[in-house]
């Protein structure tokens, strides 16, 4: 089988209902919003687009191209100049073949280069959805099989005040959701360091912990907006003074680089560590494992280049006994659907972020996973599992394919 075309269409998407300010918004901007309409901000602007990858064997695979220009530092004109490069080298080649597909993308790539993985994790995806239909598999299944098809559910929330942040937990609680990852940082990244904004963050942290049931995980994640290991250190120590929840965990208080600083957070203190935006590649997995510097890793399937590296990092956490979650940066269900794929076939089980997409007024695509009851739902359908909707990619589609 060889590829003979790649397509990548940037998408046109629309909030469902929600008018954003922005990935933390003040809480004076988010009254009256809903729960939906106030955890829907982090994903605007949304900045995505389709690959369609066909071959000679009237194949037709599916990826989802999903960045975000404040996040990854780049976006969608990045995204197809890389979509233009790995064509060059990926047309006639094996699509079945994935470290074959690799090893072509990583020869143009460069050494490490972060602004191509999610192009190349949106390929990646097509690879694979293309395998999978070939061998009339689902992906988990070419993945190695799954521990399971139906998956807890996390959700986030940026930006409120205690009282909102409470009512907005006990939504998605209601819901059925069992993990809520609860946003600090917003001020202090947006101004610098004062104890006002130390003390706003505390009080949140502190109201859920009082509030929420023992058995719902709770992730106080910074963004990296803590500065020091000392500054995280009095943090936490302060919320655990003023209440503690056996189910809380601080996710990436420090800079992504400062690994020895998060080993020692993580040593002085008795709450689980995180680490998030550290998770860029295998190698540096193995350099937080080799540090003792997080207990648990948020891993995004664009942000190390698709399942296939993705795979190793859990290989590698696994192996150490470090937990994985996985945590929503696609804004499809497509996407969504993948990292249910690649949750499927981890062991430990911990809720994942794959609402995305029903934060949006419209999809190019059918099929994929269902919410309901708090729980997304995996087909054994081939491949992914999911199709265009050609009069919706049409409409939603900002030019021609690239």
């Amino acid at each position: 089988m060889k590829i003979t075309e790649i397509e990548f269409h940037p998408l046109r998407l629309a909030l469902s209902g929600a008018t954003s300010r922005g990935t933390d918004a003040a809480p004076e901007d988010q009254q009256g919003a809903s729960p939906e309409a106030m955890a829907a901000q982090r994903y605007a602007p949304p900045e995505t687009g389709v690959v369609r990858m066909r071959t000679d064997a009237g194949l037709e695979g599916l990826g989802d191209g999903a960045t975000l220009p404040h996040y990854f530092g780049h976006g969608i004109g990045s995204m197809v100049d890389w979509m233009k490069r790995f064509r060059t080298v990926l047309i006639g080649g094996d699509p079945l073949n994935i470290a074959d597909m690799h090893r072509r993308m990583e020869a143009v790539a460069g050494i490490g280069v972060p602004g191509c993985r999610p192009a190349q994790a949106a390929i990646d995806m097509a690879i694979h959805d293309i395998a999978g239909k070939a061998y009339g598999c689902p992906v988990y299944d070419l993945l190695g099989g799954a521990y399971r098809t139906a998956f807890s559910l996390q959700t986030q929330m940026h930006g409120h005040t205690p009282e909102q942040l409470l009512g907005v937990c006990h939504h998605y609680i209601g819901q059925g959701y069992r993990a809520l990852k609860i946003k600090i940082g917003g001020q202090l990244r947006r101004e610098g360091y004062s104890k006002a904004a130390v003390d706003a963050d505390a009080a949140k942290v502190t109201a859920v912990a009082r509030d929420l049931p023992s058995d719902i995980q709770i992730d106080v994640d910074a963004n990296q907006a803590l500065g020091s290991p000392k500054t995280a250190v009095n943090f936490f120590e302060r919320v655990i003074r003023m209440a503690v929840h056996p189910n809380m965990s601080m996710e990436q208080p420090l800079h992504h680089l400062d690994l020895a600083g998060h080993a020692f957070v993580r040593r002085r203190l008795p709450l689980p560590m995180i680490l998030d935006e550290s998770v860029t590649s295998p190698v540096a997995m193995v350099q937080i494992a080799r540090l003792a510097a997080a207990d648990r890793i948020v891993l995004k399937p664009n942000r190390v280049g698709g399942l296939w590296p993705a795979r190793k990092i859990i290989a590698i956490c696994e192996a150490n006994g470090i937990g994985i979650s996985l945590d929503t940066m696609p804004f499809t269900v497509l996407g969504n659907t993948m990292l249910c794929h690649l949750a499927a076939t981890i062991k430990t089980a911990y809720p994942l972020d794959a609402e995305g997409h029903t934060f949006f007024a419209d999809s190019p695509f059918h099929g994929g996973i269902e919410i309901h009851d708090g729980r997304a739902h995996l087909s054994a359908a081939p491949g992914f599992g999911v199709e265009v909707d050609e009069q919706r990619l049409a409409r939603l589609a900002t030019e021609p394919g690239a």
